[in-house]
Parts: structure tokens; sequence; C-alpha cells
């Protein structure tokens, strides 16, 4: 697109009218204010200002532009300064539309900021569990092995205690291991996301006395490792 100095458009290619989405008879008759938001125009005010100052202008730039049904379209610019004889005469622009890209990128941005945050209260969740949890049954087995080795006799106290001691050990083994399968069980990786998933309805059933079933609607299929890690997860 070319435009003289007051931004009056003299002319614009194929290209222009598809992104636009005006005429190019009716562009040719319209002043580039007339889709520039008001960021946009400030933008373009400065980037007129340093090329008639010779000045150094970053390029290509980004710029806002409304287009004809209203929309916003984000275009990266490199525009440059037209002369005849040493004098200016008009602007011209070419002009990448990076709407799509821009919004894919947000899109991006957002769902690494929801992972991080996921990320971040799973850690907060396992330190919780480690400390509420294994940690201070980890303690109790301790002062029991003490209040043993403390025994000046054997019989009968020892071996109740002994017993307790044992049954404290596999307490905090099936912690452990429930623990180590709700991070990762290896269900997911020798069958796959949808036994997984049973598995989990089953033990949540089982443990919590909630009711929790999984209904498959269409072919059964393996998604790659990534995929139902992120999906289980």
């Amino acid at each position: 697109m070319v435009h003289d100095l007051a931004g009056n458009i003299l002319t614009v290619n194929e290209a222009t009218v598809q992104m636009v989405g005006y005429p190019a008879e009716e562009l040719c008759k319209m002043n580039v204010k007339s889709f520039l938001t008001t960021e946009g125009l400030e933008m373009a005010q400065e980037v007129r200002r340093k090329l008639l100052s010779k000045e150094t202008i970053s390029q290509p730039y980004e710029q806002k532009m409304i287009k004809r049904d209203g929309s916003e379209a984000i275009l990266m610019l490199t525009t440059s300064l037209l002369t005849r004889n040493g004098k200016s005469q008009a602007f011209q622009h070419i002009a990448r539309d990076v709407t799509e890209q821009k919004r894919m990128n947000e899109n991006l941005r957002f769902y690494v900021q929801q992972i991080t945050r996921a990320q971040e209260e799973e850690r907060n969740r396992i330190a919780r569990e480690l400390h509420d949890d294994t940690a201070q049954q980890l303690i109790v087995l301790s002062r029991q092995i003490d209040q043993l080795m403390s025994l000046k006799a054997t019989g009968m106290q020892g071996m109740g205690l002994i017993e307790k001691l044992s049954e404290r050990v596999d307490a905090i083994l099936d912690g452990v291991r429930r623990f180590s399968q709700d991070l990762r069980p290896s269900i997911l990786d020798d069958l796959g996301l949808i036994p997984a998933l049973e598995w989990l309805a089953a033990d949540t059933t089982e443990h919590f006395d909630i009711s929790v079933g999984v209904e498959v609607i269409g072919t059964e299929r393996r998604f790659s490792p990534e995929k139902e890690l992120c999906s289980f997860a």
C-alpha cells in the first residue's frame, strides 16, 4: 500500500484488499486514519516523523488495524519513504498479517502458565503429603524403635511392640506405593490411558467411598505417551 504524506491512499495491491476487506477503488478514496486504532495512529505518526527526519527506526514493527468487518488485525509492517528529486512524496508499506500467530502465541503462553501453576500446586501437594503423612508416620516409627531398644527384657511386651512396628512399616510402605501411583501409575505406561482411568476410578471408589465410573464412547485407541500423561494428569 502506498499513501501520500497526509495519509491519503494512492494505490494498493490485491493482498491489501484481502487483508483489509475494502475494495481497491474504495480504499483509494480513504485515508489510513479510517482503519487505524488510536494506538495505531500514534504509532504511524511516530514512524512518519522518524522517516521524514531520517532517524533510525526498527523494522518491521507491529501495527494494529481495524478491518472492514470491525475486527482488529495485527500486522508486521515495513515502511519506506518514497522520494522524487530529493523531495518526500509518499510512504510505501509492506504488511504481513500476524493476527493468528499472535493469538496462538497468547494461547500458548496461557497454557504454559496453567501448566506451571498445576506443577506448583502438585509440588505443594507432594510436600504436604510427605510432611503430614509419611514424615509423621516415620517419626512415630522412630519413637517406637527407641522404646523397643530401651526395653530391658523381651517377652510379650517386646513382641507386641515388634508387631506394631511391623504394621507401621507396612502402612508406610502402602502409603508410599499409593503416593507413587498417584504421581504416575505404571498401568499408564503398560496399558494406556483408558485402563489407567479405570484403575483410578476403582481406586477412588475403594478408598474414598465415592462411586466413580469410566465410559468410553467411540473406538479405543492409544495416544502418544506425552498426550496420555497430560490427559491423566
